[in-house]
């Protein structure tokens, strides 16, 4: 990660020389309609910075919505292990069928009687 950050410095510096340079070569202004004259720097300057915001904001806003939607999974996963380790500690201390406690007989039952 720290390559690609070293990397978008160096564009960012050979970008912001080229407008330098560009202003220098042409210093008279440009007749722009509803904004006047501008300087045609200031113009590659702007497009530039509207051309990395439409490349770089659909993808910050779909990160930014599976961010979301990962730390919403993560909590009901923790919200369900949380219910299944109480599941898991409560041990019934009577049997989950009263009627098979004292080994499957009911009281007053004759095993004789099924057979």
């Amino acid at each position: 990660m720290k390559a690609l950050r070293i990397a978008q410095v160096i564009a960012l510096v050979l970008v912001a020389i080229y407008v330098l340079l560009f202003h220098n070569a042409n210093p008279d202004p440009v007749e722009m309609p509803l904004v006047g004259p501008v300087p045609p720097s200031l113009l590659v300057a702007v497009v530039g910075v509207v051309a990395w915001l439409i490349g770089w904001l659909p993808g910050r806003l779909r990160n930014w919505r599976l961010e979301r939607k990962v730390a919403a999974t993560q909590a009901e996963r923790d919200a369900l292990s949380t219910d299944l380790a109480r599941a898991r500690r409560s041990e019934p201390s009577d049997p989950i069928i009263p009627d098979r406690a004292s080994g499957g007989l009911r009281p007053g039952d004759d095993p004789t009687d099924y057979l």
